[in-house]
């Protein structure tokens, strides 16, 4: 018989379910869950979240890491495993024709100092976009500067 299931674990699904939802009721076109591919390595894949728009596909992945728990390396390690584990999802769809966009969802921003700055730049080093559930898209774009008023424009 199993033990009961780790704290850890079930706020992973919890978040995954919570995720999926939002996607299913916001996004345009067709959204599936927990989508199952074969990669080009020829192993088997789930992509988290997969919308079809019109040919055009976004494959998004929702982890549940902790990133004030890790050491800065273990930081780095994780960051480009979960690109790795992107890109081999976003192969896949290219090999069906479709134009693809990744992304990956965190359930809160690290406040370690120079964390979150420091996981964005990794991943956007891989041209993967980073949402932070905790932060709205208002937020995001004032963090960024984008949205602000070019000097000398009203």
């Amino acid at each position: 018989m199993k033990g009961p299931e780790p704290d850890r674990l079930r706020a992973g699904r919890a978040l995954h379910e919570e995720v999926q939802r939002a996607w299913e009721s916001k996004a345009d076109g067709d959204v599936s869950r927990e989508r199952r591919i074969t990669k080009p390595s020829g192993r088997a894949g789930r992509i988290d979240i997969h919308v079809d728009a019109d040919g055009v596909v976004a494959v998004v992945e929702i982890k549940n890491s902790d990133w004030d728990a890790m050491k800065p390396n273990a930081v780095r390690r994780n960051a480009r495993r979960y690109a790795r584990q992107l890109w081999s999802y976003v192969e896949a769809e290219l090999d069906d024709g479709s134009s693809v966009s990744p992304g990956i969802v965190f359930p809160r921003r690290p406040k370690t100092p120079g964390r979150l700055e420091e996981i964005e730049r990794l991943f956007d080093e891989e041209g993967i976009p980073v949402v932070w559930e905790d932060e709205s898209i208002q937020a995001r774009r004032a963090r960024s500067g984008e949205g602000a008023t070019p000097a000398g424009r009203a």
